[in-house]
């Protein structure tokens, strides 16, 4: 029987599970939240296609697209002249620019945006009304389906311009799921730490916000800085915001246990990537760039390719820029090129969450950490949790 990857390195990019015309691959939710590619014996013809378009097994067979896709390899920093655009990004607005110009040009525009539910599903925008849902930061894994990137290529194939906008991991597996390279099909990665649960997220919406009727949320909001964001969700009782480096669910992100363990030897954090831009924080740059620095709202942009110089210099109007080195963005995002290590409570984060999610972000994410006797129980209760106690 085929096996497409092991659990470890799976980035659940779902190009096997859109690829097999058998229908032998579903997607399958294991107990941390991260959907894995399971191959069904009765439908599976052992083809081998899922095996050659997983982009983690054929990362070293694709090295040389990489090397001609990253021709370019120039580094900016840079913000969108529309204000208001800006203010309703994570960062300095980068991507509705791009994106504007594709859906001028009659072009589609895929990207991540909530469901009702607030999780993360691929959306397909047409026109400039609907770009705002694709804006501002997500911190959770979209969930795979085996249509955007079918429905990708139909597009490619009839002519069509397409802007993609997803992890180096998702845009990775479209462009091998694709197998051929098209000039009318541009792509955007972020520089990504990993990729967190959506399980442990529906839990800390549920442990913070039973009762309530949520919204909108906006991971990065920026009315008091975009160098010192703000969580905030808004309800049908309140407006809730907090610190963004003080808020729980992103704690347990920025402590790492709440991320995909594929994350933790991630083959794509490389200055060269298969993308056309790579975008980012201006962390390590916004000190070096004072003039187009107001704390609204700063990028760091990597353009790799020649395609995307070209649509680089198309937008220079609607673009204040400086340009920088990509070493001086790695510094300030090492998350580019290093993988973060997993640490020992990870383990300990999950067991606790599936007994008392509540106590799990409470006493394991605060930034205050929790007295030892607190401690001590929470072992308690993990330790009980696997004898089924």
């Amino acid at each position: 029987m085929l096996k497409v990857l092991e659990k470890d390195k799976c980035c659940g990019c779902s190009a096997c599970f859109s690829a097999c015309g058998h229908h032998a691959i579903t997607m399958q939710l294991d107990s941390e939240g991260f959907e894995y590619p399971i191959i069904s014996q009765e439908e599976c013809v052992d083809c081998g296609l899922c095996q050659s378009v997983c982009p983690v097994l054929q990362y070293e067979n694709r090295k040389d697209i990489r090397i001609k896709n990253s021709d370019v390899q120039i580094g900016f920093s840079a913000r969108n002249k529309n204000f208001s655009q800006r203010l309703v990004s994570s960062s300095g607005s980068i991507f509705p620019p791009i994106a504007e110009w594709i859906l001028d040009n009659n072009g589609l525009v895929v990207g991540a945006a909530y469901d009702k539910d607030f999780n993360v599903v691929h959306k397909f925008v047409e026109s400039k009304d609907e770009l705002c849902a694709l804006q501002g930061s997500k911190y959770l894994q979209c969930k795979a389906d085996n249509e955007t990137f079918k429905y990708i290529r139909k597009e490619l194939k009839n002519g069509r311009k397409v802007l993609y906008s997803g992890m180096a991991c998702q845009v990775e597996g479209l462009k091998s799921f694709l197998r051929k390279e098209y000039d009318n099909l541009y792509t955007i990665d972020l520089i990504c730490m990993g990729i967190p649960s959506y399980v442990v997220w529906q839990k800390y919406l549920a442990a913070f916000f039973r009762d309530e009727k949520i919204k909108s949320i906006n991971f990065k909001e920026k009315s008091i800085g975009w160098d010192t964001f703000t969580f905030r969700v808004d309800t049908d009782k309140r407006i809730f915001k907090e610190r963004g480096m003080h808020n729980l669910y992103l704690r347990s992100m920025f402590l790492s246990w709440n991320m995909r363990p594929s994350c933790f030897q991630c083959p794509f954090k490389n200055a060269k990537r298969i993308s056309d831009f790579t975008l980012a924080d201006a962390w390590g740059v916004y000190h070096s760039t004072p003039d187009i620095n107001d704390n609204k709202g700063l990028s760091s942009v990597i353009v790799h390719s020649n395609k995307g110089l070209e649509l680089w210099n198309i937008l220079k109007d609607k673009i204040d820029s400086v340009q920088v080195s990509i070493d001086d963005i790695a510094a300030g995002n090492s998350n580019l090129i290093t993988n973060k290590p997993q640490t020992g409570d990870r383990k300990l984060f999950f067991e606790t969450l599936n007994v008392n999610s509540k106590e799990a972000f409470l006493n394991l994410c605060s930034i205050r950490k929790a007295p030892l006797k607190q401690r001590i129980k929470n072992k308690l209760i993990a330790m009980l949790s696997r004898f089924g106690a």
